[in-house]
């Protein structure tokens, strides 16, 4: 099926905007920017190009209606509010670009303000696919929802109404509405007077104490709604343009979200183009992670002047979007490519206490720490003097903490040392046998409970005489290295035996207390 839908604006000048150009998503385009950047001015010349009265290709008049009975028409008093002072002939001009579905052929056009009984009016202008009378709209169905649909709710007058097709499909409209507002209303009711309007609510309330966000959400849905009938009613339906200025008024962030997933669906459905104003930060971003998914179908359009005149920001981020909006230097992302710093260790045990101390820790974004690199402090510090750089200048050395009085009093910039006064593995041994057994830490998923953990140690809790319910590791092992040493295993042989034991290992894995 050929479809309408309209491709790009060149804006040579109105109002605020000179000589811009805006592109179109095939199914959303978010137009975004402060307040005076003229953002509800392109909503309002999308919505003067098109009208929906007369199919010129087969000479034919077009009298189909919405489901509240309005036409598929916006009139440029909904749209614009022209000023005698400077809205004057010739001050606005705008080249026109679109796919049209009649034809199916490109089209182009200008949009120019002229002349029209007592004050100037948009007129199309040499519309490229019109037979004799250039000077016409494109026929395409349109709604635009502005903010009139705002009116507050308590000052409107109205009365309720069966609208006949929201009365046959009333489930669509309240699955609908549901979808968007994450609710589960089971009620629908028309209304009519101020505003033509429909709401979905539940059995314990009615129309008379909705909110405006829920009324603001029937209005959309009657929308879509509208352009579904017109499709089963008109055998040569072409698509629709629909227009919604500030789009998230009265919706919570997760309805703005669910809006565009919901439109997004409905736009290939039913063929057609929504274009939105918003200034939501959750609806802008949204819009704009799925533009860099699917160029063709989302658009993103930032107006902005901070830079003087006007200028269009196509597809631009909401961080970028948020610092121009809060005259702020843009944040950092969180997914910016730092380079990262490496970490070298004396030995395995070294690397798994940093990593145990680090696990929660933002720097982790930052550090490689090299497990399988692994030298003895003296040649690190060898490096270190030599001014290699990798170890002077670009990474961290990180070594166990008792080489705290052999490298006292030295400048070593990249030198980092491990908590405590041992080595990691005499850490581990003495922190683990002051927990007392009652301690939340041995009621683990693992039953690694403390008699598994003396067991695992016997070695060095026979060899270093270890008893009573507190150990001082380091007291232990000078006492142990005093006096006949021959055929004794060495303090540090016996510690990396139990360092690497595999419960010892599993332990690891474990959430230490505080």
């Amino acid at each position: 099926m050929s479809r309408t839908q309209l491709k790009k604006l060149k804006i040579e000048k109105f109002r605020a905007l000179n000589n811009v150009e805006i592109e179109f998503g095939s199914h959303i385009t978010v137009i975004c920017g402060k307040n005076g950047t003229s953002k509800s001015s392109i909503l309002g010349i999308a919505a003067q190009i098109f009208s929906f009265e007369k199919d010129y290709v087969k000479d034919e008049p077009l009298s189909y209606r919405q489901i509240t009975g309005g036409d598929f028409k916006s009139r440029y008093r909904d749209h614009f509010r022209i000023s005698d002072t400077f809205d004057i002939p010739g001050s606005m001009k705008v080249d026109i670009e679109l796919q049209d579905g009649y034809t199916n052929q490109a089209a182009t056009a200008k949009l120019e303000l002229m002349k029209r009984v007592k004050s100037p009016r948009p007129v199309v202008r040499n519309n490229s696919v019109a037979v004799g009378n250039t000077s016409r709209n494109f026929t395409h169905p349109v709604i635009f929802l502005s903010l009139k649909r705002l009116y507050p709710i308590a000052d409107r007058e109205y009365n309720v109404i069966d609208f006949d097709y929201l009365k046959m499909h009333s489930k669509k409209f309240i699955g609908l509405t549901n979808e968007l507002l994450n609710r589960s209303s089971s009620r629908a009711t028309g209304t009519e007077g101020t505003i033509s309007s429909a709401v979905a609510h539940g059995d314990n309330y009615d129309q008379e104490s909705v909110s405006a966000g829920e009324d603001n959400a029937g209005q959309i849905v009657l929308a879509i709604m509208s352009f579904r009938k017109l499709k089963e009613d008109y055998p040569d339906y072409k698509g629709g343009l629909l227009l919604i200025d500030e789009a998230d008024a009265g919706l919570f962030p997760t309805a703005q979200i669910n809006l565009l997933k919901m439109l997004d669906r409905e736009c290939k459905d039913l063929n057609i183009q929504v274009v939105m104003t918003s200034h939501s930060p959750t609806l802008i971003e949204y819009a704009f992670e799925q533009c860099q998914k699917y160029r063709n179908r989302y658009k993103t359009v930032y107006l902005s002047n901070t830079y003087g005149d006007v200028q269009i920001m196509q597809d631009m981020s909401w961080p970028q979007i948020s610092a121009d909006i809060h005259a702020k230097t843009i944040a950092a992302s969180p997914k910016a490519s730092l380079p990262k710093i490496n970490i070298y260790f004396e030995d395995k045990e070294g690397f798994d206490l940093f990593k145990a101390i680090t696990n929660r820790q933002p720097l982790k974004k930052f550090t490689h720490p090299l497990a399988d690199i692994t030298l003895g402090c003296s040649n690190y510090m060898q490096l270190i003097q030599k001014n290699i750089s990798e170890f002077s200048e670009r990474s961290i050395v990180c070594l166990d903490a008792d080489v705290a009085q052999s490298i006292k009093g030295k400048k070593l910039k990249t030198v980092l040392l491990l908590p405590g006064n041992l080595p990691p593995d005499q850490l581990i041994f003495e922190y683990l046998y002051n927990l007392p057994s009652d301690n939340a830490f041995w009621k683990n998923d693992l039953q690694f409970t403390r008699d598994v953990f003396t067991n695992s140690a016997s070695e060095l809790i026979r060899e270093l005489a270890v008893s009573g319910a507190i150990v001082d590791v380091k007291k232990c092992i000078a006492d142990y290295q005093q006096g006949d040493n021959d055929g004794k295993p060495k303090a540090r042989d016996m510690f990396k035996r139990f360092y690497k034991t595999p419960l010892c290992q599993d332990s690891c894995h474990l959430p230490f207390p505080n």
